[in-house]
């Protein structure tokens, strides 16, 4: 087996900027900004990759080009569901870092070893020797006000289980419910544990029930407020806070994926907010 080509699509600069989501209120741009501090982004990620936190190593996505016989490949990913192959010459292997951390204790070392080596940063956190400079680059495009939503990496692929998308978003609680439904994509939420709440995003309704919404919202709001004064802590005093409550999104996937997503959700039957949310993710995801 001889891997005779590789694609980092994404990078540390990704993952760094997907884990910081749910430690921060704001928007992505000021994140990015935290990427020229190179210390800063090695502390944080050693520290998620530490406590075992792997979950944010899935914003990103390794290709390699193999040589290989085809029944040895079709073996030794057989039981690797999140590792997709294209059979060919050469054949196609894409995985996400995650993916390629599991790969280390499989019969699939090998390619697990390479593809993590396309990352040198989070490979040296591992105790991996990988000479180079981590991806910290950020292409950062903002492709809707309202709802607010910005892509971060667009890279279609022939065969769509190859290609890959992520994304940066606020919406409603609600509307959060609904989209980590699609659990082939990889989520990062903004997290209510240490984060304060950053106001609302109500459905079209008119008059007096948008009225009495927003009153039953900011009372919540302030309920909130006064339990935190009273020495309880922002993890628990978040039970009352309403589902209308702004919340930001880190979502990315494969192209596939985002195909299943866009079926469902641009469907009149789809809730408006998530509706909204997948016409505009329409017009990146080929």
């Amino acid at each position: 087996m001889r891997v005779v080509g590789r694609e980092l699509v994404g990078g540390e600069g990704v993952i760094y900027l997907a884990t910081r989501v749910s430690r921060k209120v704001g928007g992505p741009e000021e994140i990015i900004r935290e990427l020229g501090d190179v210390g800063r982004v090695e502390r944080l990620l050693s520290s998620v990759i530490r406590m075992g936190h792997h979950s944010v190593l899935e914003h990103s996505l390794v290709r390699l080009w193999v040589e290989c016989d085809h029944r040895e490949l079709a073996r030794s990913l057989l039981n690797h569901k999140y590792v997709e192959v294209t059979l060919g010459e050469p054949s196609i292997v894409s995985m996400n870092p995650r993916a390629a951390i599991e790969l280390l204790g499989s019969d699939a070392r090998e390619l697990g070893l390479e593809a993590i080596r396309e990352l040198p940063l989070i490979s040296r956190i591992m105790g991996l020797e990988c000479p180079g400079e981590p991806r910290l680059e950020v292409k950062l495009r903002r492709i809707s006000e309202s709802p607010l939503v910005y892509s971060v990496i667009e890279s279609p692929h022939p065969d769509p289980r190859h290609g890959f998308y992520a994304f940066w978003m606020e919406m409603s609680r609600v509307a959060s419910h609904q989209f980590v439904r699609h659990r082939r994509l990889s989520f990062t939420q903004r997290s209510g544990r240490v984060t304060r709440p950053e106001g609302f995003i109500f459905p079209e309704v008119d008059g007096r029930a948008l009225e009495m919404m927003r009153e039953y919202s900011e009372r919540g709001l302030r309920l909130y407020e006064e339990l935190l004064r009273m020495g309880v802590s922002m993890e628990d005093a978040r039970y009352v806070l309403p589902a209308a409550l702004k919340t930001a999104l880190f979502v990315s996937g494969r192209q596939a994926d985002w195909h299943h997503f866009l079926r469902l959700r641009m469907d009149q039957s789809a809730q408006r907010e998530i509706r909204e949310i997948a016409r505009v993710i329409a017009g990146v995801v080929r």
